[in-house]
């Protein structure tokens, strides 16, 4: 996202080149071009004109156009900088691309008695009927809450294509983090281990690695350009590709042209989650209700003859390639977790608050400053800090996930961080003034490609394996850790709070969420503020406690502020599986 200085500059240099194409057009053209770069950096991709406004820049026709010939783009009354409008036409072009990609016919029998085997439950029948839906598809979304089973069925549904191939895939997992990426292979290999899989294929798919995108695609700085794309494809045949709600069209249009034609891929994670932090909404604008045309139920029922989609003449562009996953096997009916979040995706002030006191053991309201805060937090970090003492890194690191502080706004965890810093050197945790002690849990804000240390990724301050009279940061590899020295750590910062957007792709045992402070100004951005998608993400990173650290008003203020992100991709993917020109 641009800040308020950068967008300005960028409106600015924008309207410049306007008036140097087209000084009279460019007088009419240039408030609408200043709308535009504020939209875009609140996520949008476009603004809605009125039936006037319209009428009026579709007359500056050396400025605006519909063909991609023009700095600005018209259609009907979306109005898009020509760089927006060309990002989601072309993402639309490679997912009609994908999904129209040719796919090899599965063995009928063996699947049948493998999708019987692997989800015997009555409760795994929707994660059945989206593996079985998947094996048709090349193009395939998996959504669903916490818990919902998204990582089983992927972990199946690789079993089923790797038991129906003549030659085991190349598969690669990504993320667009590095913790989202090692949370998932983590999750992936715990899932394997609970089904039975031929010994080749258990093999083959036990070796696989979460990566990030940014590191599958061997993006390098300054241009960022991709190493792999559409002239050097990707060498893969399965693509799974887990928290999608994280990929902004940019990145998302870069991976997908790096993939070869008939490659399978496959999107995981949960459409009610934040958006990007980049342009667009890609997971909400793919997201649908499961549809079937009859060709593929008629292909599905010969493998699953009871399967549970609805079947039309004529569904809508996609809607064969998404399942819903809505049965939580972690919060269920008993969970105050699962019903609090549920009653805020519902947007229920009332029954959301409620939960509160209907589960008292796992959910809490509370007030009090910062001091009660950090002295709070650091009770509660008590197994955490006995690990560090004991300089033990595998415990130590796995004691992070114990809580979390979660904030709506960047200055707020920066505050808290600041606090506990603070109260950590009064503890004498911390020597004199200095920023590095044993225990700082740090996380990285500037990708650093040699070291392969990418934004978003936690680290562990504790001192040297190999000199114990220094400090060295230690980052999760594989099963093991990598040791970074302090001198060549990149941008990184403290992360003992951080905002909720940061923490996606992360689960913690307790988390606690802070409203914005009353210094912070209001944003339009979905991913700054607390409102409803905000508030649910941070209630589903907890597993077993939450605490909101405010009063009803400011709840219910949150749960009733819905956002939306204004993007068009839905629209292009109607015109593009129409055969329409867009």
């Amino acid at each position: 996202m641009f800040s308020v200085e950068l967008e300005q500059a960028a409106a600015q240099a924008a309207d410049w080149l306007l008036q140097h194409h087209s000084p009279e057009q460019a007088k009419i053209a240039g408030p609408f071009v200043a709308q535009l770069f504020t939209a875009l950096s609140h996520g949008h991709s476009f603004i809605w004109l009125n039936d006037e406004q319209a009428t009026l820049l579709a007359a500056q026709t050396d400025l605006v156009g519909q063909d991609g010939n023009t700095p600005l783009i018209l259609i009907g009354k979306r109005l898009f900088l020509g760089r927006l409008w060309q990002l989601e036409r072309d993402l639309a072009q490679e997912i009609k691309r994908l999904a129209h990609s040719k796919i090899s016919v599965a063995n009928e029998q063996q699947t049948a008695a493998n999708l019987a085997a692997w989800f015997p439950d009555t409760d795994s029948k929707g994660q059945r009927d989206a593996a079985a839906l998947a094996l048709l598809q090349t193009f395939m979304l998996i959504i669903g809450g916490p818990g919902t089973g998204k990582t089983t069925t992927v972990a199946k549904l690789l079993g089923l294509i790797c038991s129906n191939a003549a030659t085991l895939p190349k598969i690669a997992l990504a993320a667009p983090t590095g913790k989202a990426a090692a949370h998932m292979a983590r999750a992936l290999h715990s899932a394997l281990s609970r089904f039975d899989l031929p010994p080749a294929v258990a093999q083959h798919l036990a070796q696989l690695e979460g990566q990030t995108v940014h590191r599958l695609l061997k993006l390098r700085p300054p241009q960022m350009q991709p190493q792999f794309d559409r002239r050097t494809p990707l060498p893969v045949d399965v693509l799974v590709v887990d928290e999608a709600s994280m990929l902004d069209v940019s990145l998302l249009l870069q991976l997908l042209r790096a993939l070869p034609e008939g490659c399978r891929v496959i999107f995981l994670g949960d459409a009610d989650q934040l958006p990007s932090v980049g342009v667009g909404a890609v997971l909400a604008a793919l997201s649908q209700p499961t549809v079937l045309n009859r060709e593929t139920a008629q292909k599905l029922s010969r493998y699953l003859p009871d399967f549970a989609f609805p079947v039309a003449d004529n569904p809508p562009p996609l809607s064969a390639n998404i399942a819903r996953l809505t049965f939580s096997h972690r919060f269920g009916e008993n969970s105050g977790i699962g019903c609090v979040a549920r009653a805020v995706v519902a947007g229920d002030t009332s029954a959301s608050w409620a939960q509160f006191a209907h589960f008292p053991n796992e959910l809490a309201a509370v007030s009090g400053d910062v001091r009660t805060q950090v002295q709070q937090f650091y009770r509660k970090q008590e197994a955490f800090w006995q690990a560090v003492d004991s300089n033990h890194l595998p415990q130590a690191f796995s004691r992070i996930a114990d809580i979390v502080m979660l904030t709506a706004w960047r200055q707020d965890a920066e505050t808290f961080n600041q606090a506990y810093t603070e109260y950590l050197r009064q503890r004498r945790r911390i020597e004199g003034d200095g920023t590095w002690f044993a225990g700082r849990i740090i996380m990285i804000t500037r990708n650093h490609y040699s070291l392969d240390l990418f934004n978003g990724d936690i680290g562990l301050v504790l001192p040297d394996s190999e000199d114990t009279e220094n400090l060295a940061a230690y980052f999760p590899d594989g099963d093991g850790f990598k040791k970074i020295a302090i001198s060549r750590l990149p941008d990184c910062e403290s992360a003992f709070a951080m905002t909720v957007h940061k923490s996606q792709g992360s689960e913690y045992r307790e988390v606690w969420l802070l409203p914005p402070s009353s210094e912070a100004a209001e944003s339009e951005d979905i991913t700054s503020g607390l409102n409803n998608a905000l508030l649910y993400t941070a209630i589903t990173r907890a597993r077993e406690h939450f605490v909101f650290w405010g009063g009803q008003p400011a709840w219910n203020e949150s749960v009733g502020k819905i956002k939306k992100r204004q993007t068009a991709l839905d629209y292009f993917i109607r015109r593009q599986f129409n055969g329409e020109a867009v």
